[in-house]
């Protein structure tokens, strides 16, 4: 595998453990909000909800950059016995 194949390896892997790590802040942060409301506190509830917000945009944009980081993975990675073989059949 290339170099640069294997930097997009890396950043897909980082992309993907991202997102995850998000998600699982995003979890808690619901957690966090039905605390709140559960004990009665509207103001917190209100800057809660208002960073949930901000998290899932900066969600989005994670999973919007991974996928891009999927596709230039898809296109620097190279199945080498396959070009061999096209390699091979190609008239010169």
């Amino acid at each position: 595998m290339s170099d640069i194949a294997l930097a997009a390896k890396k950043t897909v892997q980082v992309g993907k453990k991202q997102i995850l790590d998000q998600r699982l802040r995003i979890e808690r942060q619901h957690e966090l909000i039905a605390r709140h409301e559960r004990d009665g506190y509207p103001d917190l509830v209100a800057d809660a909800v208002r960073i949930l917000s901000e998290m899932e945009r900066a969600l989005a944009r994670m999973e919007a950059h991974y996928a891009k980081a999927q596709e230039h993975l898809a296109e620097v990675t190279v199945d080498e016995p396959s070009l061999a073989k096209v390699e091979g059949d190609t008239p010169m």
